[in-house]
């Protein structure tokens, strides 16, 4: 028996002298502290407003017409991006609208409720082709219309941040 409890002791002896205690050591050693980074300097521009309003309105704009031009290419497609692009035509359009002064401000919210009427029915996942014709004809014109009246040129001198 004695024999036996040195055999033990000998190996775990044995065994703990080859693996050392590195991860005691490792455990309790105390560990470097993250310096603090200093925090980015971040400087503003602020740009004419005249300028920026300009710069936004051909922004808007220019989202609008790609956003209505894919939902008239997607007329056939999926219900989900035909939902996806009828919201961000409807609010490149509310966008260009707070750009501009009353008159034709009025102007473009008359077309907003127009393509609005189509709402719920672009919406849906099964369309007829009657329908898809009526929206797509209602998408065109619309655009057509948008697109002459409102595009940069004829409406810079109408340019005005609203709040």
């Amino acid at each position: 028996m004695l024999r036996k409890a040195i055999t033990y002791s000998l190996i775990i002896i044995f065994s703990v002298s080859l693996c050392g205690c590195g991860g005691l050591q490792r455990k309790f050693a105390r560990k470097k502290k993250d310096e603090a980074r200093p925090a980015p300097v971040i400087t503003t521009y602020d740009y004419a407003k005249d300028r920026r309003v300009d710069e936004l309105y051909r922004k808007h704009f220019l989202f609008w017409k790609s956003w209505q031009t894919e939902l008239i290419d997607r007329m056939g497609g999926t219900y989900k991006k035909r939902a996806e692009c009828f919201d961000f035509t409807i609010s490149s359009l509310r966008e260009m609208k707070k750009y501009l002064k009353e008159p034709k401000g009025v102007e473009l919210e008359k077309f907003i409720v127009r393509i609005n009427t189509i709402d719920p029915e672009v919406k849906n996942a099964r369309l007829s082709k009657s329908q898809k014709y009526r929206m797509r004809h209602l998408l065109e014109t619309t655009k057509r219309q948008i697109d002459r009246q409102f595009s940069y040129s004829k409406v810079k001198d109408s340019l005005e941040l609203q709040k």
